[in-house]
Order: C-alpha cells, then structure tokens, then sequence
C-alpha cells in the first residue's frame, strides 16, 4: 500500500511519521533540496525532491500505484494543481488536500466528486478554532476533545497548589470523593505521559486527563478544586483568520467577544463581517489597554494574531494581569512545551490540529473516530466493542492489557450516557469502548480489539 504526501512542513513530516510507524509506504515530496537528506535519515520513507506541481515529480514518487494523496504544503494552488495532476493521471481513492484561502469558501463546488473529487479539505485555521472552542467549553482546562458525537469529553487540568488531589494516588482520590465518579486517564509530569495506577500519585504541577460526561462536569471539577463559570465574556487578540472564526462561532453561542487588532483597515473589515463583537483597534498589547478591558474580570484571553511573539507575550501579560483561562495560539512546535509552562493555560497549534483532523478521517472500520492530543504523543480511539474481540464478555482487570493504554470509558449498546468503567467491569459486544493510550501502545491494543486501526 503506497501514500503519498506532497509537502514536508509540520504537518506533512508528522502524518509521514505516524503512517511509517504503522508500516505503510509512504512517499514524500519536498521541494527544498536541503531538507531532503535530513528527511530521507529521519523518517522509514522515499523522499523525493521536486515540487508536487510537476508531472515529473509525481511519476517519480510512485503515483502510479498510489492510493492516497496527502497535498499539505503551504500553497494552496500547489495542493490543487497535484490534486488534478494526480487525479487526472491515475484514480486515486482519497485525495485530501489543505486549504487556506478564504476565497475558496465560495466555491467549495470545485472539491466535489465531478471536478476535483477530493475527500477531505483541510484548514488549518478551522481546525485551531475548533479546538479553541472545545477548550472554552470545558472551564479551566488545558486541553479538551469532544468523544462520543460531543456527549463525552477528555479534558486536560494543570494540578495547581491547594488542590486537594496533591500527593495522594488514585486509590486514596477514590476514597476521598465517595458519591463522585470520575477517571483519571493519563498524567502529563513534565513532558512524560503517564498511565496511572492505583498507588500513582499526583503531584502539583502534573496536567491531569479525566473523562467528563456532560451532566457530571460541575460536581467533578468542584472536587478537583477547578470548578469555573461557563464562560460567557472572552477577550480575542488578533484578527487573524482563526480569530474571525473563533468570533463569529462564539458570537452564535451568545458569549459577550471583544476582539483587538492592530490595524485599522481589517478593524473595518471585521466590524463588517461580526454582528455583536465589540472590534479594538489598537496598535499595541499594553497593561493600560487590558487594564480598561477589565481582563482580570473576563472569563478568557484568547492571543491568536499573526505574530507569535506577540501572542506570548500578551498571553503572559493577561495572566499577570488576573486573567483566569489564558489560551495563545503557537505555530513553532519546539515552542509549545516552553510557552505552557511559564504559566499559558493552554498552547494551540494549528499544523497539530490539523494533523489530528487528517488522521481521524483516514482511520474506518468499527472506528468511530481517533483524535491525537495537541502537544501528547498519545490518541484517543472510540471503538465499537466486537464480539470476536478479547475485550468483551469478561472482567476489565482479567484482560492483558497494555500498561500504556487505559479504557476510559465506555457508553452501553443502545445508551447515551458514559460509564466509568473499574476492574470489575464487563464490556458486551455493541458497546463503545473509549481508550486513552500511547501511540507505542497501538499495536497491542489492536491485537486485543481484533480491528485495526489504520485506514489499509
């Protein structure tokens, strides 16, 4: 089975990794000759140099036998004209394809199955507002996904100090909320994921992963000691795209948005195109402006201009200032780990959330859906329990499971609402099963759910 991936930026470099990982064939195109060495030592794959533009180039790199084109370099016209070239050469089955524009909105047609016919469009900026808006939804968290059709969620909390969670392991949480059922997943202690255990404890500075089921949030944040508002009034920096979006998605949910850019013409644009946002121009992020915004008094600072710098700093500025959920939006990933422990709340990237999307949509099967955690080398998979599989008709504790890889819920045949599952539980054929695991786990988890996981 052969891919092929046009472009080896973040996002092309990464689904390259992760698909050679899971011994596919992949076949990588770069146009810059500099890079193609160091790619050819760094990933189990054919790296080509040319542009995905060129015929040439895409007869070089297998096009013949491929089943899948990835085209994520940052041109959006290089991605369609190899889409076409591509798809005009040999019949591809799934073509996706990342694409920024915004003058493509209008003319989606052009992606349907009788001109371009590409299956998935990818873009980056939807992406990262997508994720921004989970995170708002679940007050105080670091990271969140949505499960189960948006009835479950994954949220990430950053352990501070005087939570009552602080040097006690699971065993003695459980004990100490009787009446409050939640899960701890996973750990994240500088850097590390972990899988706890019973007699694992959590220290202070730890981001900790607990299943929420919608009706039970606010009990459970309550005994976490994170328990916040809703949020409701949100203070956006930068009118980048991504800030547009995030506008426009949260003026629909009736939140209170004041948005700030620099300059003066896209303030005009944007006072155009928002209905209720409150549109800033200011040509700098001071203490004196946050100062007149009440920002110690909104419920988050968003920082997701074009300027990564900018984005950091202002970002540190609203926490100093008292600003209670801090989210800035980072495209150099070396970055991410650095920004998140000066005190950021939560650190989006944009080729990650992307390349979360691309791999969920190339996964089928009894796969509902596989979301990859932004800055965590660990997915969560929801999986439908099979009756052939090792994972149903028999207790949790007395299946061989993976120490790196937990169930973290599971929602009955027929029912909507999730389960937190212990050693005693018993999963039947029908049932979603959720699973929190390593990506180095994947393999046995496999084994044990009889489907796999990739798409070939």
């Amino acid at each position: 089975m052969s891919v092929l991936i046009i472009g080896a930026g973040d996002v092309g470099f990464t689904i390259a990794k992760r698909l050679t990982e899971e011994d596919i064939d992949v076949y990588l195109v770069e146009k810059n000759e500099a890079k193609v060495a160091k790619l050819s030592q760094m990933l189990d794959a054919q790296v080509i140099w040319g542009s995905g533009s060129s015929l040439r180039t895409l007869k070089k790199a297998n096009i013949k036998h491929t089943e899948m084109l990835i085209a994520v370099t940052d041109s959006d016209e290089v991605n369609l004209i190899a889409s076409y070239l591509a798809g005009s050469f040999e019949d591809i089955p799934t073509k996706i394809v990342r694409i920024r524009g915004k003058d493509y909105d209008a003319a989606t047609r052009i992606f349907e199955k009788d001109y371009l016919d590409i299956d998935l469009v990818i873009n980056p900026e939807l992406e990262a507002a997508n994720t921004i808006e989970n995170i708002l939804e679940v007050p105080g968290s670091q990271d969140a996904i949505r499960i189960a059709d948006g009835r479950v969620r994954l949220g990430g909390f950053k352990v501070t100090n005087g939570s009552p969670l602080i040097n006690k392991n699971l065993i003695e949480i459980g004990k100490l909320f009787t009446g409050v059922t939640f899960l701890i997943a996973a750990v994240l202690r500088q850097g590390t994921l972990l899988i706890p255990k019973g007699k694992d404890q959590i220290l202070a500075g730890d981001r900790i992963y607990i299943v929420l089921d919608q009706g039970d949030n606010r009990e459970i944040l309550t005994c976490m000691g994170s328990c916040r508002k809703p949020t409701q009034a949100v203070v956006i920096y930068g009118g980048s795209i991504t800030g547009e979006i995030l506008a426009t998605r949260l003026e629909k949910k009736n939140m209170s948005v004041k948005l700030i850019e620099h300059d003066e013409k896209r303030c005009l644009e944007l006072s155009e195109m928002l209905a209720k946002t409150t549109v800033l121009n200011s040509p700098t992020m001071n203490r004196e402006l946050l100062e007149t915004e009440r920002i110690s008094l909104q419920d988050a600072f968003i920082a997701v201009s074009n300027d990564e710098e900018a984005n950091i700093l202002s970002s540190l500025l609203a926490k100093r200032m008292g600003n209670g959920h801090v989210i800035a939006l980072i495209n150099n990933i070396d970055y991410i780990s650095l920004v998140s422990d000066i005190g950021v709340d939560a650190v989006i990237n944009p080729r990650m959330a992307a390349v979360a999307k691309i791999m969920q949509f190339i996964r089928k099967g009894k796969i509902f859906s596989v979301t990859s955690l932004s800055d965590v080398e660990a997915e969560v998979v929801e999986v439908e329990a099979m009756e052939t599989s090792d994972l149903v008709e028999r207790p949790i504790k007395d299946l061989k499971w993976p120490r790196d890889a937990i169930i973290a819920g599971i929602i009955p045949f027929g029912q909507s609402k999730v389960i937190v599952p212990s050693g005693d539980t018993v999963i039947k054929p029908g049932d979603r099963v959720i699973i929190f695991a390593k990506r180095g786990a994947m393999p046995s988890v496999e084994k044990i759910l009889s489907v796999k996981l990739s798409y070939f």
